[in-house]
């Protein structure tokens, strides 16, 4: 087997394994401008090209979600003349059979909506946060101290509980 040929199975199973955080971090930074299967493919493309040079100086999951967060907010400084957000009707729907999944369809449609509503950064890190990753592993992705991890996600969970109005495009 050639060096390329082992090279593609490598990185196919990278990206079987982080599949999750590819399509999350795509997902919220598609807009109408910049679709998300288009978003998909810059990442995928920046994955490749990137993941040869992969030092393991953090996890792997941490280095997908920085290659995803900077690919989509380039992607959308480069293709779009201003960011915008996705609506509710854009988003896929989701079939739901009962009164409790009726609810949570309603409980994640106001969660998307709100997310959409933040900034690129603040939306990177309720992202990641929402995903479990570490304070650490976010400021490592963001190149932000983890104290202003923890501050800025303590303001935006404020926001998103309704304590504070959305702060729109900043």
């Amino acid at each position: 087997m050639d060096m390329d040929s082992e090279y593609n199975k490598v990185f196919a199973a990278m990206i079987s394994r982080h599949e999750k955080i590819i399509f999350s971090v795509c997902y919220f930074y598609a807009t109408k401008d910049v679709s998300f299967e288009d978003m998909r493919q810059e990442v995928l493309i920046s994955l490749y090209k990137g993941y040869r040079n992969f030092r393991h100086e953090s996890s792997e999951s941490t280095w997908v979600y920085k290659v995803c967060i900077n690919t989509c907010l380039f992607s959308l400084r480069k293709l779009t003349p201003k960011i915008k957000t996705l609506s509710l009707e854009e988003l896929p729907s989701i079939h739901f059979q009962d009164e409790n999944e009726l609810d949570a369809k309603e409980k994640l449609e106001w969660l998307y909506s709100v997310i959409a509503q933040l900034n690129p950064m603040d939306k990177a890190l309720i992202l990641m946060w929402l995903d479990e990753v570490s304070y650490e592993d976010i400021a490592y992705n963001m190149g932000i101290p983890r104290n202003t991890v923890a501050s800025r996600l303590h303001r935006i969970k404020e926001k998103i509980s309704g304590r504070k109005e959305i702060n729109y495009g900043t």
